[in-house]
């Protein structure tokens, strides 16, 4: 695929990835619903209708605890959101965190969840280093000194996200 195939691409592609990210959260709600009435996810699957819906579920440990995987989830999908508006995605961190926080000990569920994703996002998975990293450490970050009094000039800039996918107008004109 060209450079220009690819531009063209990108934005139905972070589409897809948005609309994944917003099934896990739907799947993560769900099970919230009912993770104390289950031992596993594969118990849940099978005794609640309204989890058979979701493929992720298909694909992770049936052994794993319902609230390991709210809390796995979390960790794995959390960074998604800030990440698929970056201007320049980074797509190895997209599939490493759900690598390492969903599937760790499970290549099989892995490999069937990334087979999956590849029929929207062709490159997901691809290009991932041999260690699998996850988003956590994002969870013991310091927060941010409160921000200081700006001047008006400085407080015209405005945040990356606000023109990003759309050109900013004082480039345009």
């Amino acid at each position: 695929m060209t450079k220009q195939q690819t531009a063209m691409q990108d934005p139905y592609e972070r589409r897809a990835l948005l609309l994944h990210l917003g099934d896990v959260l739907e799947s993560v709600f769900c099970l919230s619903q009912c993770a104390d009435e289950y031992a596993s996810i594969g118990e849940a699957v099978k005794g609640n209708d309204a989890l058979t819906g979701f493929t992720l579920l298909g694909f992770i440990d049936a052994s794993m605890k319902p609230r390991d995987f709210i809390r796995r989830a979390s960790g794995a999908f959390f960074v998604w959101p800030k990440a698929l508006l970056d201007e320049a995605l980074n797509r190895p961190m997209l599939a490493n965190t759900v690598r390492h926080d969903l599937f760790a000990d499970n290549a099989k569920g892995w490999d069937a969840y990334v087979e999956e994703r590849r029929k929207e996002v062709p490159w997901f998975g691809e290009d991932l280093p041999d260690a699998a990293k996850s988003a956590a450490p994002a969870h013991d970050a310091k927060p941010a000194p409160a921000p200081q009094k700006k001047s008006k000039a400085t407080s015209e800039k405005s945040s990356r996200y606000s023109t990003w996918p759309w050109p900013d107008k004082a480039t345009d004109a």
